[in-house]
This record gives C-alpha cells, structure tokens and sequence, in this order.
C-alpha cells in the first residue's frame, strides 16, 4: 500500500523535477497553443489532469490483468493510446451532459487533447516504473499538477511577452519557445531538490 510520504514524494517528483513539459519535452505544442483566455486555461488544466490520473491507472490495470498475462506486451502503445481516447471520451460526454463548458470549448480543445504526447508518456513511463495502481495514479495526478502549473503559469506570462515591445521576428511562436526554454531552466533546479 502506498504511504502518504510515498503519495507526497510522487507528485511533488511528477510535478516539480520529472515535469513532463519542461524536462521530458512531451506535450510542449499544447502549452504553446493555448488560448487567451485564463479561465479556460484553468479548464484546460483541470481536465487534463483528470485525463492524466486516469488514464495512468486504467492503462497500469490493462497491463498487469489483461497484456502481461497474455503475453501482449507488444500492443502496449496501441492499447494505451485507444484507452486515453476512450478516457477522453468519457470525460467529453460528461462535461457535455452537465454543461460545464462550451461548444466552442470542445471544437478547439479535445483534438488537442486527444494528440497530447505527455498522455500517452505517463502511461508509457508507468509501465516500466510503477508496480501498483496507486502509484500510477498519483504519478498521473503529480503529471498533470506540474503540466498545470506550466499551463497556467505560462498563460500568465503570455500576456506579457506579447505587445509592441517584442522585436517583430520574435514575436508569436520564437518569443514562446524561449520562454518555455527559460522555464525548464527553472524548474531544473528542482532536480536537485527532491
């Protein structure tokens, strides 16, 4: 069972050191493709996390009940990639039904997040790292709080490396890529931390 020292540790690890965006470079083309508006940033986030923490548990279940014992091990990226559709999809049909977001919401949002790398490397990652649900779980969850915060921090920072005051080559996509270079920057100082 999974202590609440080795719950803490793994989120703060996912979150802050193993940062998926910022140091494994996994899902880096949505962070830079965000709207503009923060509320939805904030939507973004809470979903994606969700998506991350369950579909890390589902696809470590789906190895260890159903591919480890067959032996097919080697469908692994196949079966974890129609699983974090089918999670995706759930969490569509809900949102749709309780009408927490909009429609405009959906056409902008789900193919990113159906073509989003960190996903697929959480699911992938836990497969070789994690030996219960729960770790994989938290793992998720530690994911998707530091793919979170590079969200939203970034979308805050966004606001300020847009105007007149930026040379016109760098403007757009060159300015956000150095900014995400400097963040990784910072965040790898967490490496020696924890």
């Amino acid at each position: 069972m999974l202590t609440i020292e080795e719950f803490t540790y793994l989120i703060i690890v996912a979150s802050l050191s193993n940062n998926y965006v910022l140091v494994q470079t996994l899902g880096v083309s949505h962070s830079i493709r965000l709207p503009y508006n923060t509320e939805v940033v904030h939507a973004i986030a809470v979903v994606t996390t969700s998506v991350m923490m369950i579909s890390a548990g589902i696809s470590h279940c789906f190895e260890t009940i159903i591919l480890g014992p067959l032996q097919l091990v080697y469908l692994r990226t196949l079966s974890f990639m129609l699983l974090i559709f089918t999670v995706i999809m759930f969490h569509k049909y809900f949102i749709k039904k309780y009408k927490v977001l909009t429609d405009k919401f959906f056409n902008v949002f789900f193919p990113l997040l159906f073509s989003n790398s960190a996903i697929l490397g959480i699911a992938l990652h836990n497969s070789q790292n994690v030996t219960s649900v729960f770790q994989a779980m938290s793992h998720g969850l530690g994911a998707g709080v530091g793919f979170s915060i590079v969200l939203i921090s970034f979308a805050n920072i966004r606001e300020k490396i847009t105007g007149p005051h930026i040379p016109l080559h760098l403007r757009g996509a060159p300015i956000a890529l150095i900014t995400i270079g400097l963040i990784s920057m910072a965040f790898s100082g967490f490496r020696g931390i924890v």
